[in-house]
Parts: structure tokens; sequence; C-alpha cells
């Protein structure tokens, strides 16, 4: 089994709708920021792994099969993590995504921090 966890910057919106909305790829509402970008790339050159965990798609995954719109890197990422995934690791993740200032949102309980 796995669970979802998503980032952005900043949007309009309750955050489950958001993550609806971004799992449909639709980013109505949703601020693009350089931060996410920046994030995504940190998130990858720390743990290589996640390449087969990653949404959306975009250029830095040039070797995995395109799905999808090519432009979305910029409004936000969603992991598909493993329930066994490390805790450390998670953790060093939201650390991560919290550096970057961005929400963090896991649709599974609800939980939103920044």
């Amino acid at each position: 089994m796995s669970y979802e966890l998503y980032f952005w910057k900043s949007a309009t919106g309750e955050p489950d709708e958001i993550c609806d909305q971004l799992a449909d790829e639709d980013v109505e509402g949703v601020t693009p920021s350089p931060e996410v970008e920046r994030f995504r790339s940190e998130l990858l050159g720390r743990w290589p792994d996640l390449a087969d965990r990653i949404a959306p798609w975009a250029p830095d995954l040039g070797w995995r099969q395109p799905w999808g719109r090519e432009d979305l890197a910029p409004y936000f990422v969603s992991l598909s993590l493993a329930f066994s995934a490390e805790g450390s690791a998670l953790q060093n993740m939201v650390t991560l995504a919290r550096e970057h200032c961005l929400v963090i949102h896991d649709p599974q309980t609800g939980e939103t921090t920044r």
C-alpha cells in the first residue's frame, strides 16, 4: 500500500480540493513557483529512487515514459510513498519542503502544514 503527499507554494481553496485538482493535472488557483522546482530537484538529487514515485512528469525524468502535461513542475509535487517508507527519510523530505516554504498536505489524514 502507498500514501500520497502533496507540496505547493500557494493556492486558493481547501487543501483536499486542491489535491483532487492536482491529481487531475488541473492547476487552476495554484501559483507556480521556482521554489517548487528547486524542492523537486533537491528531492530527486537526495533520493533518486523517487523518480518512480513523483509527479508531475517533467523533463528531469527524461528516461521515464512521459505522460500528461509537461509544464506542471513549477506548480506542485506529489509523492506516492510506501507505508513502509523510512520515517527519517520522510521527516527529511518534510523538513526540505519547509525550507522551501511549501505547503505540505497529506490527503489521507487531511493534515496540512507549512
